[in-house]
């Protein structure tokens, strides 16, 4: 086998959100750093993922230095979204697995994310 060479990396702060293609990042325990730390959750607590809403591809979300993210979609005001405190979590389910997740607390993040997906 011949020698591997990275062309790019991709960060995706929301997962099923268009990602970032930073010039470096940075390798943490459990994976890049600010990379899939957001996700957009339904009413049944499964993970929205672009194959059952794909206008989530020209959606964007940017790193906040505190942890948070800036929203931006086509036709929709961009929005930042605070870190929420870690006081209570719900399950989540992505694909097959179950994990507990701690929910946004900013109902204009809900209602923005709704209002873009229909």
């Amino acid at each position: 086998m011949g020698n591997a060479h990275l062309h790019s990396i991709h960060v995706h702060p929301v997962k099923a959100v268009r990602g970032l293609a930073p010039r470096e990042a940075v390798v943490e325990p459990w994976g890049l750093t600010g990379d899939r730390r957001w996700a957009l959750v339904d009413d049944g607590g499964k993970v929205v993922t672009q194959r059952g809403q794909p206008r989530l591809a020209l959606a964007a979300a940017e790193l906040l230095p505190d942890g948070g993210v800036r929203l931006s979609a086509p036709g929709m005001e961009p929005l930042t979204v605070p870190v929420p405190r870690p006081l209570d979590t719900l399950p989540v389910e992505i694909f097959r697995d179950k994990v507990d997740a701690v929910p946004a607390e900013d109902d204009a993040a809900h209602a923005w994310c709704s209002a873009y997906l229909g």
